[in-house]
């Protein structure tokens, strides 16, 4: 099976903070992003703030009220927002049981896909366990240990064997493709994700 876990998190402790700014960008990413995923596809938004009713219930996709997870991993004090999105993502997986084989394609929820290319080529090629866009985001060249952590696909398996500590050591780009080069037996390396990038750091903006 494929998933589209979109991740979020409303109240962000890391970088530009501006809630009603954030939430827009929320809304119109994940409303784009939907009318191009295919009906093949199941969406699942996970959020890390607790359970509460947000502004992320209530999307639809295939006539079908997208689920969405509350995690607490935002409160757990860790130092790095992407080892709090490997623990919301590997949540999603556990509560819905999805198994190691499946394929997993995860959007950073502010993030806009402007093309339906990019699941297209996912659901193409079923033999494949990683389909990754090596690339530096701050120097906008391929960098083969580094990699564009906005959307991706890979087996279930290859999230559940990476430890968000691996983190401490490097950037969380840098360890995912790490990762990925050293356990992914078949790698699909992506020249066009056709995402529209909203860095929270500092708001640029990257087409890649």
């Amino acid at each position: 099976m494929y998933y589209l876990i979109i991740t979020a998190c409303i109240n962000n402790r890391f970088g530009l903070q501006n809630t009603e700014t954030r939430k827009q960008e929320y809304l119109s990413a994940i409303t784009e992003t939907l009318t191009h995923l295919p009906t093949e596809i199941i969406p699942v938004i996970v959020e890390n703030n607790g359970h509460r009713q947000t502004y992320l219930d209530g999307f639809q996709h295939n006539n079908k009220i997208i689920p969405v997870i509350y995690t607490n991993n935002n409160s757990r004090g860790l130092h790095n927002k992407g080892m709090i999105e490997l623990l919301d993502i590997k949540e999603v997986i556990q509560q819905l049981c999805i198994n190691d084989t499946d394929m997993i394609i995860k959007l950073t929820g502010r993030y806009t896909v402007k093309s339906p290319a990019f699941f297209k080529e996912v659901l193409s090629y079923p033999g494949v366990d990683a389909f990754v866009k090596f690339f530096n985001v701050c120097t906008t060249r391929y960098d083969s240990l580094d990699s564009v952590l906005g959307l991706y696909a890979v087996h279930s398996s290859l999230l559940l064997s990476w430890h968000h500590l691996t983190m401490n050591y490097a950037s969380p780009e840098v360890a995912f493709a790490k990762h990925i080069r050293r356990y992914a037996i078949m790698i699909h390396e992506i020249d066009r994700l056709h995402l529209e990038c909203i860095f929270g750091e500092d708001g640029r903006q990257l087409y890649v």
